[in-house]
């Protein structure tokens, strides 16, 4: 008997809340996972979410919050009424990611059954522009010998893009692209040539290449090697 007893005082425990919290705010949202699909790195991607109250009490948003790489703003008011929407606007900034993406927004209400509640943008981003290797190791560089190394710059993209000769932030690097014109879907060879002087330990620096695409504006390849001590120098 004490067993049934404490089995339906659980279960009363458990419904009061429902009972006693019906009457309050209640934050309902009818699609809170977006899926951008597939965009070139660099696309910003804007998405608005929508919600309502289904409460009968008013819908307080104490504030927003993002995840790294996606930014939000409350468009609507921040105390919404019974039967009242709202709205987020936000922006992701597909810059510095690549592969698949998932980021969220945290919305904190007053609703006492969902007092966080997520809304979240996925999918895929994909680089427009791919330097293959992504950086040169050049190994061991030995003073007054020239050492050459290539990459190929590839156009993932939809529309043909401009390259302006490659500039270097070395006087001991020098780098030449096979073609300044890169239609979609081609590749192009980059040799990067480097020649050390005495006296350093290392050699290092970046192979700039302007372009004309908008999301990729400028490419960076990090070369670096160390250097050894010339039979002569020793």
């Amino acid at each position: 008997m004490k067993t049934v007893f404490l089995g339906f005082l659980s279960m009363f425990l458990l419904l009061l809340p429902a009972e006693v919290l019906a009457g309050g705010p209640k934050l309902v949202a009818a699609d809170a996972d977006f899926s951008f699909g597939q965009v070139f790195q660099g696309t910003k991607v804007e998405h608005t979410f929508r919600f309502r109250n289904d409460g009968e009490a008013p819908l307080t948003v104490e504030k927003v919050r993002s995840s790294c790489g996606c930014t939000a703003a409350l468009l609507s008011a921040t105390l919404i009424p019974p039967g009242g929407t709202g709205e987020i606007r936000t922006t992701f900034d597909s810059a510095r990611f690549r592969g698949a993406v998932v980021k969220t927004v945290y919305l904190y209400v007053n609703d006492p059954m969902q007092p966080v509640a997520q809304f979240q943008l996925r999918g895929t981003v994909k680089p427009e522009l791919v330097l293959e290797p992504e950086q040169v190791e050049l190994g061991k560089l030995t003073p007054g010998t020239e050492t050459e190394a290539r990459a190929t710059l590839t156009n993932q993209g939809e529309q043909e893009i401009t390259l302006s000769p490659p500039e270097t932030t070395s006087s001991e690097l020098r780098a030449e692209l096979a073609a300044l014109q890169l239609p979609p879907g081609k590749s192009v060879q980059l040799v990067v040539r480097a020649l050390p002087r005495e006296g350093k330990a290392r050699l290092s620096g970046y192979v700039m290449i302007k372009t004309s695409s908008p999301r990729v504006p400028q490419l960076r390849l990090p070369v670096y090697g160390s250097v050894e001590e010339s039979p002569l120098g020793r």
